[in-house]
């Protein structure tokens, strides 16, 4: 399996990066301690794999850390390790995937909008499934669909615990995705999760006209405690990348803020809106 880059591991990555750098030291001296490439050692400060508690040692004694930085290592050590169980269904996601669910699972708040289709958590597993059918040309034929919505429902089992504030384009409540019964199903669903007080979901009316990502596919921002930065997740079919720069991220940040306040239907509004187009599904 394909080394993940996760939230944990790039925290113990960028501080054993900054005492190499601030102990002078090069790839070269790296690579006569570990015997191992430049590439591992980007791939370890990047926060794709983590140094083995000896190697750990080592480096440490290699940069000089004082006693203070050797246990906020070793504590970042531990909490790096915890990645590589806490995944459930981890073969039913990419590369990519794996690395979104492991920084969501780390998250207080989850801000995302989505403009084609309803927003994983807040699907129904009927959903989930006719979602996967639908682009199975972009995504791994080897997963089958019932282990891919299973690997969807472990990511809802923290919804209880997690804030999550979702703005969905009316489009995606319009598209029957699976069906008549599947969508209504959806669209009651969505009604029961807006009445979570940790859950708001707001509705882009068609009324609104344009807006600024209205042409790419979906995107969610992760807000975390103890004052770790956010992070930005883009999605499209068979994948998404990860947006990096600071100032990028409070672009979206800014983005969200403004669609949730003044281009979005309020929670009430929306829920009516909802509540609308499943009576109108229903009748037809």
């Amino acid at each position: 399996m394909a080394a993940v880059q996760t939230r944990r591991k790039r925290k113990l990555g960028q501080f054993l990066n900054a005492l190499r750098k601030r102990a002078g030291k090069t790839e070269i001296d790296y690579h006569a301690l570990t015997r191992k490439t430049q590439s591992t050692l980007s791939r370890m400060e990047n926060g794709y794999i983590s140094p083995s508690w000896t190697e750990l040692g080592a480096l440490l004694g290699l940069y000089g850390a004082t006693d203070d930085e050797r246990r906020e290592a070793e504590a970042l050590w531990e909490d790096a390790k915890q990645d590589s169980t806490r995944l459930a269904n981890a073969a039913a996601f990419t590369p990519e995937a794996r690395t979104y669910a492991r920084q969501e699972a780390d998250a207080a708040e989850v801000l995302t909008i989505e403009m084609i289709v309803i927003p994983g958590l807040l699907q129904t597993a009927a959903y989930a499934a006719a979602v996967r059918l639908a682009g199975r040309r972009f995504l791994d034929p080897s997963v089958p669909v019932d282990q891919a919505v299973a690997a969807l429902a472990s990511r809802q089992r923290r919804l209880p615990g997690l804030r999550l504030h979702a703005v969905i384009d009316e489009a995606a409540l319009h598209r029957a995705v699976g069906g008549r019964e599947v969508m209504l199903d959806q669209l009651s669903h969505l009604l029961e999760m807006a009445k979570q007080p940790n859950i708001t979901i707001q509705v882009i009316p068609f009324g609104a006209g344009a807006y600024g990502t209205m042409s790419g596919g979906g995107a969610t921002a992760l807000r975390f405690d103890a004052g770790d930065p956010s992070s930005v997740y883009l999605e499209y079919a068979g994948g998404g990348k990860w947006v990096d720069n600071p100032a990028d991220v409070e672009k979206y940040l800014l983005h969200f803020e403004d669609m949730a306040s003044e281009v979005a239907l309020s929670p009430k509004e929306s829920a009516s809106l909802i509540r609308k187009l499943a009576t109108a599904l229903k009748e037809t």
